[in-house]
Order: structure tokens, then sequence, then C-alpha cells
């Protein structure tokens, strides 16, 4: 345990270099832009949206619960289609308290991933292992927590890989900065 209470700093350095990565992928970047498309008659949804007075969250179309399946009007509108999920949002997005919440996020993944080799390894473990190791973590973690959302609640197949993409750029940078500041790496 001692080993992992030495390792605040790559952890610390891992969440901020990860903020500014994820900062750099979404908001400078042009490679998740195509990942959305927008509608030729927005006014129309905001209109039918406005006039459900539907509060923040997410809803499934059409209605499709087990127990509607049993209803022939119900499993001909799914059937028929087009089938989706709405994301109402609250009117003021809250950018600070989304902010915070991202870099937490790292901060928690990169404390994870930081147990996990101070278990794995000792001080001074070669660059190349404690690298491996905490990159695979490091891609699993930020690659594979959206997939089962995915599976069922699809995106189009290239914003999935971008998301993908990103992942494996924060894994990358995640078991560089464990490999660079593994305590005791120097003496190695």
């Amino acid at each position: 345990m001692e080993l992992f209470f030495s390792l605040w700093l790559p952890i610390l350095v891992c969440g901020v270099v990860l903020f500014f990565a994820s900062f750099v992928a979404w908001a400078l970047s042009p490679h998740h832009k195509p990942d959305v498309k927008y509608l030729s008659d927005e006014d129309a949804l905001f209109q039918i949206i406005k006039a459900q007075n539907l509060s923040p969250g997410q809803y499934l179309f059409p209605k499709c619960e087990h127990a509607d399946m049993k209803n022939p009007e119900a499993v001909a509108r799914y059937k028929a289609g087009p089938w989706g999920l709405l994301r109402v949002w609250p009117t003021e997005v809250n950018m600070p308290k989304n902010l915070i919440a991202t870099f937490t996020m790292f901060l928690i993944v990169s404390a994870g991933i930081g147990y996990l080799a101070s278990v794995a390894f000792a001080p001074g473990a070669a660059f190349a292992d404690v690298f491996t190791f905490t990159a695979v973590a490091g891609v699993m973690a930020h690659t594979a927590g959206g997939i089962l959302g995915e599976i069922w609640f699809t995106k189009p197949l290239r914003a999935k890989v971008m998301d993908f993409v990103d992942g494996v750029v924060y894994g990358l940078l995640t078991g560089l900065i464990f490999a660079l500041l593994w305590p005791g790496a120097a003496a190695a």
C-alpha cells in the first residue's frame, strides 16, 4: 500500500494530461465533428419536444416494454419504426460541474490503474513493464466503459471507432506517464 500512496504524482499528472487530451479531442480536433447529424427542420422537432413538456432525461421510442409486445398495435408500431433514443438535457448545462466531474473521473481511473500497478510491480520496475501494464489497463478502462451501452443504445460505427481511438490515446498516455514517473525508475 505504501507504493500505491507514492504514486500520487503519476495519478495526478494522468488526471491533468487526460483532461487536456479530452479537451483537445472534443474541442479542438475535428475527428468527432462527423459523429453527429443535424435535422433539416429542427423547429418542428423543438415544437414536438416542448409540447411533450419533457423533463431532462433519456427517452426510448417507440415504447417497447415486454408487456407492450403483447399488444398488436404496439408490435406494429415497433416494427414500422423509427426507433431511437432521445436525450433531453437541462435548459442550462453546468459546464464547471461537468469539467470537474470529467477531471475527477480521470483521477479515479488513474488511481485504480495505479493501485493495480502497485500490486504488480515494485519500485524500480522496468519502464517497458510498467508502460505495457498500465497502458493496457488504461486502454481497457477508457474504451470498454461505453461498449455495453453502445451494444443496446447504439451510435453510428464511425462515432464508436472515434471514441475507441480516443480511449487508446488516453490509455497510451496513462502508460507513458506511469512508466516515466514510476518510483525508483531511475535506479532500474
